[in-house]
């Protein structure tokens, strides 16, 4: 069976499918004893993995209010620390809500650089980036957004939306099994963010409220 190579707007239309279920995601029970247990829910694409694309949902609930993960998310210097495989991020410029910031991503076998735009919206707590074709970018295409959802008893569901093209140069250098790890690592951030905001690192946020 041929299978067809995902183009630039065929990513754009599989993010907006994943945009549309996050914003009236509903859970399964197991699903929702996952998030209360502390575990994460991950939701990828049938076509995640396919032709170097990669997308889909991450959830997870932080014990922490919903300011403190606001703050959390856009602490850009402690990026490397919350999130594996991070070897940098920088902003490098800010308009009002608008922010471009650089990214470096390293495995032992292979590091991606690339900008995005980034657009905060404080009042939905959602952080949303596209990639800026026209910097330097070592994947093809990538766009999605974080979405806090504050909850009555205090904490917040973190949802993490991506939809990402990576050149198969790359994917032929990892193998099926890194590409497995790839896709659970992307999908995963949301539990990262837990780890490092209910840890000693999320006092630092508690105290800017």
């Amino acid at each position: 069976m041929k299978t067809s190579l995902v183009t630039i707007p065929a990513l754009t239309a599989a993010l907006l499918l994943v945009v549309g279920s996050a914003h009236g995601v509903e859970f399964t029970k197991s699903e929702l004893a996952r998030l209360d247990s502390g575990k994460s829910v991950t939701k990828p694409l049938p076509t995640s993995r396919q032709n170097g694309f990669y997308g889909g949902t991450g959830w997870a609930i932080v014990d922490a209010p919903v300011e403190v993960v606001w703050e959390a998310i856009q602490d850009w210097e402690s990026y490397p620390a919350i999130f594996p495989h991070t070897v940098a991020v920088r902003e490098l410029s800010r308009k009002n809500d608008r922010l471009l910031v650089r990214l470096a991503l390293g495995h032992r076998l292979v590091t991606c650089i690339y900008h995005v735009d980034v657009t905060r919206d404080p009042r939905k707590r959602m952080l949303s980036f596209r990639l800026v074709p026209s910097l330097p970018h070592d994947i093809e295409e990538t766009r999605g957004y974080w979405r806090l959802f504050p909850q009555q008893d205090g904490r917040t569901l973190v949802a993490y939306v991506v939809a990402a093209k990576v050149p198969m140069g790359l994917i032929n250098l990892m193998g099926a099994e890194l590409e497995r790890k790839l896709e659970w690592g992307i999908l995963n951030l949301p539990i990262n963010l837990k780890r490092w905001v209910e840890g000693p690192n999320g006092d630092r946020y508690r105290r800017r409220k």
